[in-house]
């Protein structure tokens, strides 16, 4: 039977399907003749009712989106993999089992064979993803070109994939990389894309090993490395100089070395050579990753490199991911490879992992070209080369030195709160069979499930929702309704769930085999205020076989006996004071606290918590205590209608400012400070009235997101907002500038430090707190070094709105040894210290 039309083809499409038993809601649209055919997954509510395909709210978002590189609908074919409406993630209203998915695939590829002019397919989607090129992944294969891809009769089409449209309007956050994708659609149908074929040389000689390393030293051009490892031990170095061809030196085939003893040692002695010479011409993608890697476990430094790919797109676009699969698909012509990298490991040949090495070099190559100029483009390439990669180096030399750990004040940690955890436990079980009157009833407190039941079938306390966290578990144990039996429970879980998590977090942690702990600092680690640094374990493994390491940056004050200085070296700390309430002065312009907080700074008695406690209560300053909480043992007399541990009114100021700084309402400040929800939105009126410039400035602040889709900082870090401005996301956008400032603020104190000429060659920095930094010193050296950071670390900063210069604090400390001699992170002792001119 010939088909020459859309209307014939729907014909014989419904009575093909409905022989086979399915029920068909919506058909398929568009030009017979057209060489583009847009695929979606299945009709929605709208397209049902029409009977055509992308009509309702996603194919307004698709069309919005083509019709900018004049693609119209009336000039493609539509259709969908499903004709019938299907349910996608936990809405099981229209089931779909495989059978019957099975049978839409392959009614699909009838159909595009009658095309008679069919070279290009737009999948959107999973379901569209898989049934017409066989891959699962769609977050993976967006924005993949794939050439080559056969349809029903054999024939072949170019395939461009990316999501449902759907996903935009959930996620808007996706939209950027949407309109990438459909831009690179555009190219493909108008013959502009032109896929680069590569050339990777795997199983080299000694000889030829040798001869690309003199290749690549004397290349003028940028030079991409990337290493893989196998079975924790360096497994091949990859290098590049251009997107094209590539040299993987693979050590190993699966079984054995491949080289001598001196081979090996002679190669590994020319890349140390060859980083030496041509560092400042390297690519990466993520360098932190190669580059501790290789000078913890083979002793091959890399110097700074000119270029990681991974923190270049970080400025471009932090809120995007930045994995090298996603900037292939973004910046090259090759498709989503990453999925090779494992293939071997499934019986599959080794040498796929060799060329995969290659690939990683050719594709990181080629993505620093057009990354570095997209960020001269953009003006933010001065920022990317003098403030990001001058950092790295820094941070590179904390991690590979690590911190020593005390293991016999951790093995006795480690003793005594297994046997405090299993008390507890025991405690917590007898509370529950008190409170239930069932006497064998054992809930495990680390399964929320299980606590689930508990809290709320067994006791049926009442929180919000049905989360057992902290914050809710608090709310049940203020309700009205919770009984003491009850609340003896929750104060058993609270206590156990403390020494749990400090036991299996911070004192059960695997540590590297020289005894020091270490965390990888990510300088893209914090999506809502990119600048500040986040921490996180390390990918390798100690002798044991257990991968070590942990955040440093949130260790618990009783954790800090455990981490000492090298013997005769000594610490020196700097924490900058009441840095993030000083910056929302200077940047929504709070004359008042502006002045307070210059006043404290010049005049180091003076408390700016307890002046602004003074004018949100209207009590005289000097009748504010000075802190935090009454406690008899101290002596502090306690007010009438105060008990003992009761909050004072700095604490309550202060947690203000720490709060509704960044638009949080009364009822979060109750359960942050403990406060009833009255005595709460007192606290929340009291303080905006007195602060109206905070709210001026929020408006600034959205009716400038609002405009631009943009913020930048104090230091010129951009920041494009892709999500929709919802309240939580205003609250992430209002923190921003801020939080923002102060983390690259911190950032560039660490390397202004260590290239200071006075900077000790023997000291260095031994770890990031967020906004304190603590350095490792020969002991005589300890004060010099922190006159140093305190020099960098009270440098202005100038923020552009017109306001003078601000100046943070800088309050000092210095380790003092126990009576053992040992200098802890615990025994840090306050000091004066002059900043160095």
């Amino acid at each position: 039977m010939s088909i020459n039309s859309t209307a014939e083809l729907k014909a014989a499409f419904i009575e093909r399907a409905r022989s086979s038993g399915l029920d068909v809601q919506c058909t398929f649209d568009g030009a017979f003749h057209a060489e583009v055919a847009i695929i979606a997954e299945a009709p929605g509510d709208r397209e049902v009712e029409t009977g055509r395909p992308l009509v309702g709210g996603s194919g307004s978002k698709l069309w919005e989106v083509l019709r900018k590189y004049g693609i119209d609908r009336r000039n493609v074919y539509i259709t969908n993999v499903s004709k019938r409406q299907v349910s996608f993630g936990n809405d099981r209203r229209n089931p779909i089992n495989k059978h019957e998915l099975d049978v839409w695939k392959a009614l699909l590829q009838w159909e595009l064979s009658h095309l008679p002019n069919l070279k290009y397919v737009l999948v959107l989607g999973n379901l569209s993803l898989e049934a017409i090129t066989g891959h699962t992944g769609i977050n993976n294969w967006r924005g993949s070109v794939l050439l080559d891809t056969t349809i029903g009769n054999g024939r072949p089409v170019t395939t461009v994939c990316t999501y449902n449209p759907t996903m935009i309007l959930r996620d808007p956050k996706l939209e950027l990389t949407f309109t990438f994708d459909l831009n690179k659609f555009k190219k493909v149908i108008d013959g502009k894309w032109t896929y680069k074929q590569f050339d990777v040389h795997i199983n080299p000689t000694f000889s030829d090993a040798m001869d690309w390393l003199d290749k690549m030293e004397k290349s003028s051009n940028g030079v991409a490395y990337d290493i893989e490892t196998i079975a924790n031990e360096t497994a091949c170095v990859g290098l590049a100089d251009s997107d094209v061809e590539a040299m993987s030196i693979n050590l190993r085939t699966r079984s054995e070395n491949r080289y001598t003893l001196d081979e090996e040692l002679r190669l590994r002695r020319r890349l140390q050579a060859f980083f030496k010479a041509a560092h400042e011409r390297l690519i990466a993608q993520n360098n932190m990753f190669d580059s501790t890697w290789l000078w913890f476990k083979d002793k091959i430094y890399v110097p700074p490199i000119y270029c990681d790919t991974m923190l270049g797109h970080h400025v471009l676009y932090p809120q995007l991911p930045h994995g090298l699969g996603y900037l292939t698909t973004q910046y090259t012509t090759r498709p989503f490879y990453k999925d090779e990298k494992d293939e071997w490991r499934e019986g599959g040949d080794i040498d796929g992992f060799w060329r995969y090495n290659g690939q990683d070099c050719c594709n990181t190559h080629a993505v620093a070209t057009s990354i570095v100029s997209e960020l001269k483009s953009q003006k933010l390439d001065k920022f990317f080369f003098e403030h990001v990669m001058r950092a790295q180096p820094t941070l590179v030399r904390m991690v590979v030195g690590g911190v020593l750990v005390d293991q016999d004040v951790r093995n006795n940690l480690k003793d005594e709160l297994g046997t405090r955890v299993q008390k507890l436990q025991q405690e917590f079980f007898e509370a529950v069979q008190e409170a239930t009157g069932e006497p064998d009833y054992e809930p495990n407190p680390k399964s929320p499930k299980q606590l689930a039941e508990l809290l709320f079938t067994k006791l049926r306390l009442v929180g919000r929702g049905t989360s057992t966290n902290a914050e809710n578990r608090d709310r049940m144990y203020n309700h009205a309704a919770t009984t003491e039996p009850k609340r003896k429970v929750l104060r058993a879980l609270n206590e156990y769930a403390k020494e749990q998590k400090f036991y299996s977090t911070y004192v059960t942690t695997a540590i590297d085999d020289d005894g020091r702990l270490r965390c990888t600092y990510n300088q893209t680690g914090v999506q809502s205020a990119p600048g500040r640094l986040s921490s996180s374990g390390m990918l390798w493994r100690n002798a044991d076989g257990e991968q070590t390491g942990m955040n440093l940056q949130n260790q618990p004050e009783r954790a800090y006996s455990m981490y000492i200085a090298d013997p005769g070296y000594g610490l020196g700390y700097f924490d900058m004071a009441q840095a993030e309430a000083r910056l929302v002065g200077w940047f929504a312009k709070i004359e008042s606290w502006m002045e307070q907080f210059e006043r404290a700074r010049r005049d180091g008695s003076y408390d700016a918590h307890r002046a602004l406690a003074s004018d949100m209560f209207g009590v005289p300053y000097n009748e504010v205590p000075t802190f935090d909480r009454y406690d008899a043992s101290k002596g502090h007399t306690i007010p009438e209608g105060k008990r003992d541990r009761d909050v004072t009114l700095r604490f309550i100021a202060k947690r203000c400012r720490h709060g509704l700084n960044y638009r949080m309402m009364p009822d979060r400040l109750s359960s942050t400070t403990g406060l009833s929800l009255a005595d709460a939105t007192v606290a929340y009126r009291n303080y905006h009235r007195i602060t109206p410039e905070l709210q001026r400035w929020w408006g600034e602040l959205e009716a400038e997101v609002r405009a631009t889709k943009t913020l930048f900082n104090a230091y010129g870090r951009r920041f494009i907002i892709l999500e929709r401005l919802s309240p939580e996301a205003l609250e992430s956008i209002v923190a921003f500038k801020p939080q923002s400032t102060l983390g690259d603020h911190i950032i560039r104190v660490m390397y202004m430090c260590e290239s200071d000429p006075r900077w000790p060659a023997d000291a260095r920095l031994w770890l990031n707190i967020h906004d304190a930094l603590i350095c490792l010193a020969p002991r005589h050296k300890v004060k010099l070094c922190l006159s140093i950071m305190k020099k960098y670390a009270e440098a202005p900063i100038i923020i552009p709105n017109g306001t003078p210069p601000l100046i943070i604090p800088a309050d000092t400390k210095m380790g003092a040894p126990d009576d053992l001699g040992v200098i802890r992170w615990s025994g840090l002792k306050s000091v004066e210290i002059e900043a160095a001119h």
